[in-house]
């Protein structure tokens, strides 16, 4: 009996220990098995970015370059004598060094003006004009009420323009002018739809203004190529806001050149808008152009008109002159003035 209880104690206990939960080994190692290290994408983004943005980087200074590299006017053909602008193109007529009027003496005002692509017209439709003498000098307030009974002339003829000119003739002036033994006075009244100037000094041609060329040679004298006689004033309105009106003066050189004056001018402007452009009134010294005025005296004169239709920006689109056939780098295409 008591061999049979021990016996059956042990088979229960057996049987006990049959009936109790193994360990789950896969879910006790779940989670601590070694993993293998994988790239990260974020790594592999940035760098990807890096890869690309120093692309674009050498893409943008290979187009810097090439852009400082071409000319102003991509596509106009240059006269041979405004592409030379070394530095010692910037000397003085006699030899003596320049108290140059910007910065940049060595700087060509004639890279962006006409010079191929001017219209061919008849040489001798050039524009020929007179200016009265003036007892009483005009106030040089941008009004045109001293200019009453003058002759009144006009600048119609479109000899320039750029790439970026959308073919619209947007810009007209007339403008008169008269003398006395100190000055040679101007004034222009232009109709302009768009007003923009944003420069001064030799880049003022890059926005709205006037340019006129003179050649104060006698007129047996004149040249078919730029000389020391030779001028280009170029007359800003300004912006009728924080940019004054302004004068800057080019002079030619002995080798054809047209460079910034070697001395300060004494060009005295004003300006005023009006309803349809703008009013623009100078006077100019004699001496600034070398010359001692008297009636009958013939001058070469060429009145342009510079239109930008681009606020915020520098750009010379389109030029319309007082002589149809006008070239920059040819004094006799300017057309004449004539004191009476």
């Amino acid at each position: 009996m008591a061999g049979t209880l021990a016996a059956g104690r042990e088979n229960s206990y057996l049987l006990g220990m049959s009936h109790e939960t193994r360990p789950d080994w896969d879910s006790a190692w779940q989670g601590m098995e070694p993993r293998q290290s994988r790239p990260r994408r974020g790594i592999f983004f940035i760098a990807l970015a890096a890869a690309l943005f120093l692309l674009f980087g050498v893409c943008a200074l290979a187009y810097f370059a090439l852009q400082q590299s071409a000319p102003d006017e991509p596509g106009l053909s240059l006269p041979a004598e405004v592409t030379d602008t070394a530095a010692a193109e910037a000397t003085a007529i006699s030899g003596n060094a320049i108290t140059p009027e910007s910065d940049n003496p060595a700087i060509a005002p004639t890279v962006t003006l006409p010079g191929g692509d001017a219209a061919p017209a008849d040489p001798s439709a050039a524009a020929d004009v007179v200016a009265q003498r003036v007892t009483a000098p005009p106030t040089i307030d941008g009004n045109t009420a001293d200019w009453a009974g003058l002759a009144v002339y006009s600048s119609p003829h479109i000899v320039f323009t750029s790439d970026t000119w959308d073919g619209s003739d947007d810009v007209a002036a007339s403008w008169q002018v008269s003398w006395d033994d100190n000055y040679l006075y101007f004034i222009a009244s232009v109709a302009d739809d768009i007003h923009a100037q944003n420069q001064s000094g030799n880049q003022t041609f890059r926005g709205d203004s006037i340019e006129l060329q003179i050649d104060a040679g006698q007129s047996s004298a004149f040249s078919s190529s730029i000389s020391p006689d030779d001028f280009q004033i170029t007359l800003s309105p300004g912006d009728f806001a924080g940019l004054p009106p302004s004068a800057f003066r080019f002079q030619g050189t002995p080798d054809g050149s047209m460079l910034d004056a070697a001395t300060p001018h004494g060009i005295m402007v004003a300006a005023t808008p009006s309803s349809a452009g703008y009013l623009l009134e100078a006077a100019i010294p004699w001496r600034d152009i070398g010359l001692t005025p008297a009636a009958g005296l013939v001058l070469g004169l060429a009145v342009n008109i510079n239109d930008n239709d681009h606020p915020g920006t520098a750009i010379q689109e389109m030029m319309k002159s007082s002589s149809p056939n006008r070239r920059f780098g040819d004094p006799t295409s300017w057309g004449t003035l004539t004191l009476q």
